[in-house]
């Protein structure tokens, strides 16, 4: 596995600890949502980068479309 993925699954982890942890902060917890996404986001590119499998390009987009859905959402 190369180092490039050890630090953005540990990047994930971190960001998931975070958000268990810091629950009653909303600013540490909306901050820890967006590490995480930035973490899949990443992931997905690199995977999708590396396997060549061009028709599955739109899914990071896909991701931040979501991500950008939810966060405009008014609650």
């Amino acid at each position: 596995m190369s180092l490039v993925y050890i630090n953005i699954i540990i990047a994930l982890t971190v960001s998931l600890a975070g958000l268990l942890i810091c629950r009653s902060h909303l600013i540490s917890s909306l901050l820890c949502l967006e590490g995480i996404i930035l973490s899949l986001f990443v992931i997905a590119t690199l995977i999708i980068l590396n396997s060549h499998f061009t028709l599955a390009s739109i899914i990071p987009i896909i991701l931040l479309v979501f991500v950008a859905c939810e966060a405009a959402y008014p609650y």
